[in-house]
């Protein structure tokens, strides 16, 4: 019989329709939208500012955020979705957010938390077509974390969402801060992951203008790292002992390199690692940490350095850099794994990552 496939990092977009048919109406002249911008491309409005700018310093998509984000109709279509799963060969795919991973960000609260469930709402609805396969992660209304644990504990406990998910850092806000430890303490209580998405830090926008490419290529990577170090050497796995962990959309290839690193300097100054009481590598060998690749060239680096149990598959799909019809293939079809490492990155890792059944 052949193995279950699981996408643990597949997205969705926000149609407009989205906001009309979940938003609480007290919120709907405030509600996000689909706009142009100057040039005529496609942005998300929050709050009346157009995201992510199209030129200039930190350009993002220049082509546009819908043009970028929705290669295919099952994006937002989740029949069509079911299709092209059936076509890659993914039982199931874990959904995240494109646009409304920001709604974080929003400024009033109030606004964000109503935005926040309006997704929830919505993505729950899209999942209801093929509950089995398709699997829902929450966007969370970050900027308060009692509000954020009660829209997690909503979504996976009502709307049947499988993960907590935030981005790699919130504001000034590390992913190792206190202040975050009521949504790993929830994630422990309902036995269910945390991703950390790429996104958050901006530790290079400021750094590119027009040079969405590279900008692209450095940020997820940045970001991914961040969050996996602050995660680790700030304690929060030895203060959480059955939390799990997911590090997503930046590839596989960093963590033998960074990882390393982290181990040289927890050997020689241990002291300023006062959080964690082994090496970083060591949390590792538990199975708790796992990082998505898409089948890049130096997959088997990346299980020889993390451990074959620490690597999931990601399609991201729908966006501009997923390759479908064959993100699958690129694992499966390879001759460089085993059969047992394809099997353990294409589903058995994220199953044990996911609380389910191998």
């Amino acid at each position: 019989m052949r193995a279950r496939v699981i996408d643990a990092d597949g997205h969705v977009f926000e149609p407009d329709s989205l906001w009309e048919e979940h938003l609480d109406p007290a919120f709907m002249d405030r509600r996000p939208r689909i706009a142009l911008d100057d040039r005529g491309t496609t942005r998300y409005e929050f709050e009346g500012r157009l995201i992510p700018p199209g030129t200039g310093r930190g350009a993002w998509v220049p082509e546009g955020i819908v043009e970028a984000s929705l290669k295919r109709d099952g994006g937002v279509d989740p029949k069509a979705r079911l299709v092209d799963m059936d076509e890659e060969g993914i039982d199931v795919a874990i959904l995240y957010a494109t646009a409304a991973l920001g709604l974080y960000s929003m400024t009033d609260v109030d606004l964000s938390i109503a935005c926040c469930r309006a997704f929830n709402d919505w993505l729950a609805a899209y999942c209801s077509v093929d509950p089995r396969r398709l699997k829902g992660t929450p966007v969370l209304p970050l900027r308060s974390i009692p509000d954020s644990v009660d829209e997690a504990r909503r979504a996976i406990s009502e709307l049947g969402f499988v993960s907590i998910t935030v981005p790699c850092a919130v504001f000034e806000r590390n992913p190792d801060d206190p202040e975050n430890d009521p949504l790993y303490a929830l994630a422990e209580e309902l036995d269910v992951p945390v991703g950390f998405h790429a996104g958050g830090p901006r530790f290079c926008y400021s750094k590119f203008v027009d040079t969405y490419a590279t900008l692209h290529a450095l940020e997820f990577a940045f970001d991914v790292m961040f969050a996996a170090s602050t995660v680790v050497c700030g304690g929060v796995l030895e203060r959480f002992p059955k939390l799990r962990a997911l590090f997503l959309e930046a590839g596989a290839a960093w963590g033998p390199y960074m990882f390393e690193r982290l181990d040289e300097h927890w050997e020689k100054r241990p002291q300023e690692m006062p959080n964690i009481s082994k090496a970083p590598s060591e949390f590792l060998r538990d199975g708790r940490i796992a990082v998505s690749c898409e089948g890049e060239k130096h997959l088997p680096h990346a299980l020889s350095g993390l451990g074959v149990h620490s690597v999931v598959y990601a399609s991201d799909y729908p966006h501009w850099d997923a390759e479908f019809p064959d993100t699958v293939r690129h694992i499966a079809d390879r001759s460089d794994l085993s059969d047992d490492e394809k099997s353990a990155v294409l589903g058995t890792n994220a199953a044990r990552i996911y609380g389910w059944a191998s």
